[in-house]
């Protein structure tokens, strides 16, 4: 599946406060419920943002998106996609883990199962239903190896496209997943593996029939 347009939003009904963003990348007129994890996740962007003395247009230009939809971010108007957030992040030096949880320091060589840490993807909204992220290597700022397990329920996937320096690799555990890099779609299965340069624009989706699980490793971090 080629990569979709990038500036995605949730749509719900309730007062008109948070601006949705349509699959064109256009602002949609409907309105969606204004929510604390849109204020949390637009005041740390602003914080981060500002501690780096970036301005709206710098950062902006280092996601490939408008100021004026990071300025909606930052406000908490707009909801954005998983995709145009890791942009963002990515912009500002960091990985996703790190941003959504907070910095971390955890030195265990050994993670038990039940002791998983889920990457929190509550401010997607109705987007994060379809996909879940847990944490196989804890996440520390001086590692530079990041591994997920990635759960992706039939019909969702990352809803756009990804850019940043690095490698990933990743070993797909059960069901069917749709990896395009670079316009390049590949459909993978279980026992399946790839590799590639995270330079290359990349994105996911499951086709179905069931849910797909993947090994997901990155270096250096930035999910």
């Amino acid at each position: 599946m080629d990569a979709t347009a990038s500036e995605l939003g949730v749509k719900r009904k309730a007062p008109a406060s948070v601006e949705p963003i349509s699959s064109n990348g256009i602002a949609s007129q409907a309105a969606v419920e204004p929510t604390l994890e849109a204020a949390r996740i637009g005041r740390r962007l602003q914080t981060m943002r500002r501690a780096q003395g970036f301005t709206l247009v710098e950062l902006a230009a280092k996601a490939g998106c408008s100021a004026s939809l990071v300025s909606r971010i930052e406000n908490g108007r707009l909801l954005p996609s998983l995709s145009v957030l890791h942009k963002l992040v990515a912009g500002l030096g960091t990985s996703m883990a790190s941003f959504l949880s907070g910095s971390e320091t955890e030195s265990c060589m050994v993670v038990r199962a039940s002791d998983r840490k889920e990457v929190t993807l509550d401010y997607l909204g109705a987007l994060q239903q379809g996909l879940r992220i847990e944490q196989i290597i804890p996440h520390s700022p001086d590692r530079m190896l990041q591994g997920n397990l990635i759960s992706i329920a039939a019909g969702h996937g990352s809803a756009g496209d990804y850019s940043h320096i690095g490698e990933e690799a990743g070993f797909v555990i059960e069901g069917f997943v749709e990896l395009t890099i670079d316009k390049q779609t590949h459909v993978l299965g279980r026992g399946d593996s790839f590799c590639f340069r995270s330079e290359a624009p990349h994105s996911f989706f499951n086709p179905g029939p069931d849910e797909a699980v993947i090994v997901w490793i990155n270096t250096p971090p930035t999910f």
